[in-house]
């Protein structure tokens, strides 16, 4: 755990560190039911060879165990690689939106949800 509540995961490739995924309660009102991917990172050479899956896989489990049903996460609007990834892996456009500010730059972030049974 690198912050109270949340949970941080490593993927490893020959001692290496290729990625990461971090999860927690949702930190959004909105979304209070809810666990929250905050989350998930690859080294650009490992992108598109079948690391995010289990990177991603592995944060939903660590939410299922502690309870949770419904498992949300923000991506960027413009990032169109990374939301055909969630919706492959059974996330959902979930209707809600925000604007962060990232280096400076006003971003439109979407909402995600996957419901796990």
């Amino acid at each position: 755990m690198d912050s109270e509540g949340m949970t941080t995961l490593i993927m490893l490739e020959e001692g290496r560190y290729v990625g990461t995924s971090s999860c927690c309660a949702s930190r959004f009102p909105e979304f209070y039911v809810g666990g929250e991917t905050v989350s998930i990172y690859l080294l650009p050479e490992y992108m598109g060879r079948g690391y995010g899956r289990p990177l991603l896989e592995a944060a939903v489990s660590v939410l299922a165990g502690q309870g949770y049903q419904e498992i949300f996460l923000w991506v960027l609007e413009e990032n169109r690689r990374a939301r055909a990834f969630y919706e492959k892996v059974d996330f959902r456009l979930y209707g809600k939106c925000r604007t962060d500010v990232i280096g400076g730059k006003a971003v439109r972030e979407l909402a995600y949800c996957r419901h796990i049974p």
